[in-house]
């Protein structure tokens, strides 16, 4: 089981919140029963392309719709943690602009280029400890898909903050509670990677 926080809360990584999303029970699998993730040949590939898509994005004119003059910073793979919320990940890039805005981006390699929920609740929670880092309201973040270079911008509210607080103690509840939930779509799991676990 991943480390727990200062006061015994249990740290949830971002990642782990895409796969609750993705099904329930991957998260018990992974965290529960502490299942070692095995990295698909996909996997690997996306993440030898995404080290030549932040140096594309760097020459480009604009940044995601931002001029290069707009940019104050670009931050590649930047980890971040909230000991209060229990809450760690590492965000693809963030994009800091002149006027102080900062933006999440998700880089993804996926043929489906939707803003599914997981997705929403990733970009929510690095909104959530990107404003304890920059000390700076965050209301919107980026899913961008290199293969069409295809980018999405998803609203971010303060609602939406609230919600994903309430996830992390639903996904906390099911480490501890160590009880097979149900599976939240069948269709998923010829491209899940506990599968064998699961059947």
């Amino acid at each position: 089981m991943k480390a727990s926080g200062y006061d015994g809360k249990i740290i949830i990584d971002v990642w782990e919140i895409v796969q609750y999303y993705y099904c329930p029970r991957k998260i018990y699998f992974l965290r529960a029963l502490g299942i070692p993730v095995l990295k698909k040949r996909k996997m690997i590939e996306g993440q030898e392309e995404h080290l030549k898509e932040i140096k594309r994005i760097k020459e480009r004119k604009t940044i995601f719709n931002y001029s290069q003059e707009d940019v104050k910073a670009i931050y590649h793979k930047l980890s971040l943690e909230d000991h209060d919320l229990g809450l760690a990940g590492q965000i693809d890039l963030v994009i800091e602009l002149k006027n102080n805005k900062i933006l999440p981006v998700e880089i993804k390699y996926s043929e489906y280029m939707e803003a599914f929920r997981g997705r929403k609740k990733q970009l929510i929670a690095y909104a959530i400890l990107l404003e304890k880092k920059f000390n700076q309201i965050v209301d919107e973040g980026i899913l961008y898909f290199p293969d069409r270079n295809k980018q999405i911008t998803l609203p971010i509210s303060y609602e939406d903050k609230k919600d994903l607080i309430k996830d992390l103690e639903k996904i906390r509840k099911l480490i501890l509670r160590e009880k097979l939930p149900v599976k939240s779509n069948i269709e998923r799991c010829n491209y899940c990677e506990v599968a064998k676990y699961c059947m």
